[in-house]
């Protein structure tokens, strides 16, 4: 696992986790505003850059960001961001870091896909998500923005998430079958860490209204942490808030981190 820096290393602590077969880079948009005020981590996930061993499952991947914030003393973290598979690798990286003794103040999870699907419905996820990486592979953004599944996933608006493909297109070179498997199981084989009351009221779900992840499992997450809060964005498909709504979205993550 490689790690990214931006920021002010002594200013409040923020990790950022991308989604599935996403590269760091697919997070600039939000890093970038966000390093003025903030020191922020984003690990780059195994099987995400050339000669990088496998991504394997969400516990060794966060098992891997407690050892690098171990190594550098750190004994605070301000706020674990998530998007989609990457807010179930926070919950487990919350989950570890709490057993480490190391503080988590504050948790926001956009699309998280919390939810334990059957297996041949994980066969047909993975089979899905296989094709579609390869034939990334040998396609330009604007070819894969008029794919019609893509139109589908993101509610017809896909120039709000060109900026995510354009980097996932650049690391789909990178993505083994083993990697693409284990993201696969990552999203879809999830067991909900438990926490204490306290710690729940500091985790903050987000979801647009049309996105399936909220769907079939927001439901799931208010029983699993009741604490929790969650915020539904009218009119909106998986992840698009963030990206046609930014400065909004910059705010709300600051306003986040002042409760």
């Amino acid at each position: 696992m490689k790690f990214y820096e931006y920021g002010d290393h002594s200013k409040p602590l923020i990790i950022m986790l991308t989604g599935s077969f996403c590269p760091a880079k697919a997070l600039k948009y939000l890093y970038e505003p966000l390093s003025g005020d903030f020191h922020i981590i984003i690990p780059e996930y195994n099987g995400h850059y050339k000669g990088s061993k496998p991504f394997t499952t969400r516990q060794n991947e966060a098992h891997e960001i407690v050892c690098c914030l171990k190594k550098r003393s750190i004994k605070t973290v301000s706020l674990i961001y998530g998007q989609s598979m990457g807010s179930e690798i926070g919950i487990e990286l919350m989950h570890q870091l709490l057993r480490s003794q190391i503080s988590v103040r504050h948790a926001l999870f956009d699309g998280a896909p919390c939810i334990r699907l059957s297996r041949p419905y994980k066969a047909f996820m993975y089979f899905k998500f296989r094709t579609m990486i390869n034939m990334m592979r040998t396609k330009s953004v604007d070819e894969v923005l008029q794919w019609k599944f893509l139109k589908k996933f993101v509610n017809g608006d896909t120039e709000a998430v060109r900026p995510m493909l354009e980097s996932l297109i650049s690391v789909a070179p990178y993505l083994t079958k083993e990697t693409i498997h284990n993201e696969n199981e990552c999203c879809y084989t999830f067991d909900f860490p438990r926490f204490s009351a306290q710690v729940q009221s500091g985790m903050h779900f987000l979801y647009g209204d049309s996105e399936k992840a909220y769907k079939t499992c927001h439901a799931l997450v208010r029983k699993a942490y009741p604490h929790a809060r969650m915020t539904v964005f009218k009119g909106e498909a998986h992840l698009t808030y963030s990206a046609k709504h930014t400065e909004k979205y910059i705010a709300l993550i600051k306003n986040e981190m002042k409760r």
